[in-house]
C-alpha cells in the first residue's frame, strides 16, 4: 500500500511540476503588459483571447505555488516545496 501512496504523491508533484513550468513559459514570452488593459484593447479579440490566456497561467502558476508551500504538499512528501520551485524558476526563467 506505501508504494501505491507513493507513487500517486509522485504523481501529483510531477504533474504539478509540469503545469508549473508550462505557466512560467507561457508567461515568459506572454507578459501581462498595460497596452492589454486598455479600453482600445477590449474590443480587440486577438487581445481579449491574449489577456484571458495570461490571466489563466498567472492562476495556473499561483495555484502550483500555493500548493508547493501547502499542509497537502507536506503530507505527500518530505521534499523543500520553495527548493522545488525556486529550481523551476531557474530553469525556466533563466
Amino acid at each position: 500500500m506505501e508504494d501505491g501512496f507513493s507513487n500517486l504523491a509522485n504523481a501529483i508533484i510531477i504533474q504539478a511540476v509540469k503545469d508549473y513550468r508550462e505557466a512560467i513559459r507561457f508567461l515568459k514570452t506572454h507578459p501581462h503588459t498595460p497596452d492589454l488593459d486598455t479600453e482600445e484593447a477590449k474590443t480587440d479579440i486577438r487581445k481579449i483571447t491574449l489577456l484571458n490566456e495570461i490571466i489563466k497561467n498567472e492562476g495556473e502558476r499561483d495555484d502550483v505555488e500555493r500548493f508547493f508551500r501547502s499542509g497537502w504538499f507536506k503530507a505527500l512528501t518530505s521534499l523543500d516545496g520553495e527548493a522545488i520551485l525556486k529550481q523551476v524558476r531557474e530553469m525556466e526563467v533563466g
